[in-house]
C-alpha cells in the first residue's frame, strides 16, 4: 500500500509538473530553458572590444539604465583586445564549455561561429520577427545565414570617399568625379596621387568592384568564371595602374593638406578629431558616398551582439542584445562617434558636427557586406596575394585572377563539406 501511495505521489507530481510547464511558456535550448516565470536575479558576461572612451560610456552609462531598467539582471563586462587571437580564444572557452554569455563581435565573423555552431539563432525567439524591424536593412543582413539570423546590429559603418577641395578646384571640377573610371581619368591626366593604404578586402575591395570586377558567383559557390572573368582581370589590372598613382603613408594629413587628391575613410576620421581640427578638415575636403557599380559602393563595417550556445542565461543574454539595439543606449554609445543601427535614432540631430556624418548615411545604402562564408578568411588570403603580386608587377592580372579563382574554388569546396 505504501508503494502504491509512493507512486501515485509521483504521478500527481509529474501531472502538476506537466501542467505547470505547458502554462509556462518557453524556448528550450538545448539543455537551457529561456523561462518566462524564472524572475530570479542572473548574470550574464559580456565581452565587448569597445575602445577606452566607448567602454566608459558602456560600462558607465549603457550598463547601469540597463540594470535599472532590468534590475533582475546584472551585467558583467569584460574588454578584450581586437585581433584573431579574441576568434581562437573564443573557440577554446567554447569547448571547455566556459565561453561569455554575449559577445560583441565584427560582423566578419559571425558566418564563422554560426557554421561552427557556436552561437544561437536569434530568429528562434518569439519576439525576432517584431524586433528586426527596428533595423536599418544593411546592419541587418550581416546577421543572416542559411535564411537565419545569427545576431542583431549594435553599430555600424562604411567608407567614404574623402577629396581635397582645392585639387577638385584647380581642375575645373565643383563636385567629386561620380564613378571609378572618371576618377581614376583624373588622377592619370593631372599627375594626382590617390591615399591607398593596403590590399586587405576592407581597403581594395570597393575599388575592385568600383572596377567592375566580380571575387564569387551570386551563389558563393565558385570563383572560376567570375574572378578571372574578362571584366574582373581589368579590374585587376585598373586596380594596379590606381596604385601606382598612390602612396600610403599618413594619407590623413596627406588629403587635407593637398598632398592626396583622394583618400576613403571611415567616419573616425571626423569623430576622433579636435572642434578645431575639424573645422579644418571641412574646410579643406568634400566627402561623397563611395562611387557605386553594379550596386556595390563601399564595404561595410560594425559590430553585432551574438548569444553564445554555452551561454549561461540565454533568456537575459537576449533580453540585453535587443535593449542594446534601441534606440536609448545607441544614442548614449553615438557621443563616442559609433553609427547606429536603430532606425529610430536620428543621427544629425544627435552629432552637432552632423555635416560629415551624411555621406556615411548615403553611403549605407550601396555597401556591401563580405561574403557570408566560414572560411573566408582564407579565401580573402588568396585574394590579397595575387592582388598583391599583380600590383608589384610579379605576375600579370589574367594570370593572376586566374590561379586566385583555382585555389578560392578549392577553398569553396572545403566550405561546402562544413
Amino acid at each position: 500500500m505504501l508503494v502504491l501511495n509512493w507512486r501515485l505521489l509521483g504521478i500527481v507530481l509529474a501531472g502538476l509538473l506537466f501542467i505547470s510547464g505547458c502554462n509556462n511558456q518557453s524556448i528550450m535550448y538545448g539543455s537551457h530553458s529561456l523561462s518566462k516565470a524564472d524572475k530570479k536575479k542572473e548574470e550574464i558576461i559580456v565581452w565587448h572590444t569597445y575602445s577606452e572612451e566607448e567602454t566608459k560610456v558602456f560600462e558607465n552609462e549603457v550598463i547601469p539604465l540597463f540594470e535599472k531598467q532590468h534590475p533582475d539582471i546584472d551585467v558583467k563586462p569584460v574588454r578584450q583586445p581586437y585581433g584573431e587571437q579574441l576568434k581562437w580564444t573564443l573557440l577554446a572557452r567554447a569547448s571547455a564549455k566556459r565561453p561569455p554569455d554575449i559577445v560583441r563581435m565584427d560582423i566578419s565573423w559571425v558566418p564563422f561561429f554560426a557554421k561552427m555552431g557556436q552561437i544561437y539563432s536569434v530568429s528562434d525567439f518569439n519576439d525576432f520577427t517584431q524586433v528586426k524591424e527596428g533595423f536599418l536593412e544593411a546592419p541587418l543582413k550581416s546577421n543572416l545565414l542559411n535564411g537565419k539570423y545569427y545576431g542583431l546590429p549594435l553599430n555600424t559603418n562604411t567608407k567614404v570617399a574623402i577629396f581635397n577641395r582645392q585639387l577638385l578646384k584647380n581642375v575645373g571640377y565643383t563636385s567629386p568625379p561620380g564613378n571609378m573610371d572618371e576618377l581614376l581619368d583624373l588622377i592619370l591626366k593631372n599627375n594626382y596621387r590617390i591615399g591607398l593604404t593596403g590590399y586587405t578586402a576592407w581597403e581594395s575591395l570597393p575599388y575592385f568592384y568600383g572596377f567592375g570586377g566580380k571575387i564569387l558567383s551570386p551563389d558563393l559557390k565558385k570563383a572560376e568564371g567570375y574572378l578571372n572573368s574578362p571584366k574582373s582581370i581589368q579590374a585587376a589590372e585598373k586596380l594596379r595602374i590606381l596604385f601606382n598613382a598612390s602612396g600610403n603613408s599618413d594619407t590623413w594629413e596627406g588629403v587635407i593638406d593637398g598632398k592626396y587628391l583622394m583618400i576613403d575613410e571611415g567616419p573616425w576620421f571626423y569623430s576622433i578629431q579636435s572642434p578645431q581640427k575639424l573645422e579644418e578638415i571641412m574646410k579643406n575636403t568634400i566627402s561623397v558616398p563611395f562611387p557605386v557599380t553594379n550596386g556595390k559602393g563601399s564595404i561595410l563595417g560594425g559590430e553585432n551582439l551574438v548569444i553564445m550556445k554555452g551561454a549561461t542565461n540565454p533568456k537575459a543574454s537576449w533580453t540585453f542584445v535587443k535593449w542594446m539595439a534601441t534606440s536609448e543606449p545607441q544614442k548614449l554609445l553615438m557621443k563616442t562617434g559609433l553609427m547606429p543601427t536603430a532606425k529610430g535614432v536620428n543621427i544629425k540631430e544627435s552629432i552637432k558636427e552632423a555635416g560629415y556624418i551624411d555621406s556615411y548615411i548615403a553611403g549605407l545604402e550601396n555597401s556591401f557586406s563580405l561574403p557570408p562564408l566560414a572560411n573566408w578568411a582564407e579565401i580573402e588570403e588568396i585574394y590579397i596575394k595575387y592582388i598583391r603580386m599583380i600590383i608589384l608587377d610579379q605576375i600579370g592580372a589574367k594570370e593572376g585572377m586566374s590561379l586566385a579563382a583555382k585555389e578560392i574554388d578549392n577553398q569553396l569546396l572545403k566550405e561546402k563539406g562544413r
